[in-house]
């Protein structure tokens, strides 16, 4: 039988914790906190394994509303514009075939026009750029500090 994602990844944990952590020397305590650590990461992935498609479309869902808006408010010069020209490329060609891969693209060409806008945007690009990214990163920063809480990182 081929054990299956949990299980693979309860193996790695007891590993760890059973096996490489009680053998690291006392004085390795930066080993042991980074044993600590992937165990922990683990643990947390073992707890999220089911969530993670869901909020990793959500998160490309919030990416490509961001890049939209920007795009149909950001104006400028040639940079700014050619950034918005792969702002919309990159919206366009989402489709969820590539979740991750998506994200990253829209969410790259979201910084390349914040870089382009502080080359030659214009004083209302500007202005729409900082309301548009902060309207829409209050809520995703929510979103995400949800996600971690019930392990501690964060007091929601």
């Amino acid at each position: 039988m081929t054990p299956n994602v949990d299980e693979r990844i309860a193996s790695i944990v007891r590993a760890l914790s059973e096996v490489i952590l009680p053998h690291l020397p006392p004085e390795a305590s930066l080993a042991q906190e980074q044993v600590h650590l992937c165990i922990g990461h683990l643990q947390i992935l073992r707890a999220q394994i089911d969530q993670v498609p869901a909020f990793e479309r959500e998160e490309l869902d919030d990416a490509i509303a961001v890049g939209r808006e920007l795009a149909s408010t950001v104006t400028g010069g040639e940079r700014t514009t050619g950034a918005v020209a792969a702002i919309e490329t990159s919206v366009a060609a989402s489709n969820g075939s590539d979740v991750r891969g998506e994200r990253k693209a829209v969410l790259e060409a979201v910084d390349e026009l914040v870089r382009a806008v502080s080359a030659d945007g214009s004083p209302d690009g500007k202005a729409s750029l900082m309301r548009v990214v902060l309207q829409h990163e209050g809520p995703r920063s929510l979103k995400d500090r949800k996600w971690f809480a019930p392990f501690g990182f964060d007091t929601v």
